[in-house]
């Protein structure tokens, strides 16, 4: 999974979203105070994610939101299911 946060400590934080975050490696104790979203939820494969950077000291991280579904899976089991309907086979001991 790709990511835009360049993690430095030897660079000043910057936003150049969405191009490219610098990042501290590190959080400091104000991020405690919460981290605020920084662009649009973003996909990449079966994952929601998106940035977080704390206002202060510019610490930035990629919070997954959400696993999305494997609609090709889904739609595999179904159609098995269907195929073979549960209390159509024979009894198994």
């Amino acid at each position: 999974m790709a990511t835009i946060v360049e993690y430095s400590d030897s660079k000043g934080p910057r936003n150049d979203y969405p191009a490219r975050i610098v990042s501290p490696t590190r959080p400091s104790r104000c991020c405690s105070g919460g981290l605020g979203v920084v662009g649009a939820p973003q996909v990449d494969g079966q994952w929601l994610y998106e940035y977080r950077r704390c206002p202060t000291c510019g610490f930035t991280v990629r919070k997954i939101v959400q696993r999305l579904p494997d609609l090709q899976a889904i739609t595999a089991l179904q159609e098995a299911l269907r195929e073979h309907p549960a209390g159509s086979g024979a009894a198994r001991p």
